[in-house]
């Protein structure tokens, strides 16, 4: 057989393999891409009992950094965190903040890493988180803010929290009411830079604008700290004498101690009022120990956080109040206390 002949051969032997092969794919009942798109179909679509949207047939894994975990505020925060995470199948990964940006900052670089679903952040500075939190943004990780807020530069789903303003202005309201249009007063300030204290200062001197008569004479900040709250109030007793301070306003509560110091050592004339509502102030209220405080529930802001993120991830947007979801915030004095029970630690 020449060359010529031979490759003819071969070229119909190999036609004709082939075409047994299709022949008897088409005897099995399926075709060249059948198998392969029976298998998509499989891994993809969802079954008659899992109709919902693909983000709810998984787990939704949420990070959540949180300011400081160890700060008795945040007690009921992290429980209403959690009951919501129960409540709606979240997986919670909750890490403590240490009251240090750089600490907090590395701990939402983890969580975009790790490529969470949606970061909960509670900041102690809200200008120096907007760096990382566009960093997530950049990943595509929705960011709800809780407790304290982010500045401006980012982009939040929503903020979940007080409106640290009226607090600030709602504290300056009850001084008025306890003190009346004249008088110093020292104020302990929270941690610097923290939203809380910022607004709450800014909404507080708002308010005092109309009232010219009453000073603030010394301020300090206490850093959101029992023992650094009682210092500042001794020292301040030292130096300001019987009839020459009116008041000490605490933008948080950890001046009960404070109080207590100085109900004991002969200076009942100052008046004290704080902010938040503990088990420990509403006693201190009761005895007359503090004259008054502005009441921030923090169980709200940790289950209405982490329902949000649920909400967000599961195409229910609607369900989320935005750019804020600001809670009320009562003044709350021996007259009222009854009315409310304690907030946490009770």
């Amino acid at each position: 057989m020449d060359r010529k002949s031979s490759l003819f051969a071969w070229r119909a032997t190999a036609a004709m393999g082939i075409l047994a092969l299709l022949l008897g794919a088409c005897g099995a009942g399926a075709s060249p891409s059948s198998a392969p798109s029976a298998i998509a179909s499989e891994a993809t679509s969802p079954t008659p009992e899992t109709s919902a949207p693909a983000s709810a047939a998984r787990t939704l894994k949420v990070g959540a950094m949180v300011w400081d975990t160890t700060n008795p505020f945040y007690s009921n925060f992290l429980k209403g965190m959690k009951d919501a995470g129960q409540k709606y199948g979240v997986e919670l990964d909750i890490q403590n903040g240490q009251a240090d940006l750089a600490t907090q900052v590395a701990v939402v670089q983890q969580f975009i890493t790790q490529k969470k679903d949606l970061i909960i952040v509670t900041p102690g500075d809200a200008q120096g988180i907007v760096p990382v939190i566009k960093q997530a943004n950049a990943a595509g990780i929705p960011v709800i803010a809780a407790n304290n807020k982010v500045a401006e530069g980012a982009e939040v789903v929503t903020f979940v929290g007080a409106d640290d303003y009226q607090y600030g202005t709602q504290q300056g309201e009850m001084l008025v009411q306890a003190i009346g249009e004249s008088g110093n007063v020292g104020y302990v300030l929270g941690a610097l830079g923290t939203s809380p204290q910022v607004l709450r200062e800014q909404g507080l001197m708002d308010v005092l604008k109309k009232h010219p008569g009453i000073k603030i004479v010394v301020k300090q900040t206490a850093n959101w700290n029992n023992a650094q709250a009682l210092a500042v109030v001794q020292d301040w007793l030292g130096r300001f004498p019987q009839g020459q301070l009116a008041a000490v306003l605490d933008q948080g509560f950890e001046v009960v101690s404070g109080a207590q110091w100085a109900a004991q050592n002969g200076r009942p004339e100052v008046k004290f009022l704080t902010g938040d509502f503990p088990a420990d102030i509403k006693k201190a209220i009761t005895d007359g120990v503090i004259w008054g405080t502005v009441d921030q529930d923090p169980y709200p802001q940790g289950f209405t956080a982490v329902e949000y993120a649920y909400f967000w991830l599961n195409g229910q947007q609607g369900k989320v109040t935005r750019p804020n979801d600001f809670l009320p915030l009562p003044i709350v004095t021996k007259g009222n206390v009854d009315q409310f029970p304690a907030a946490w630690g009770g």
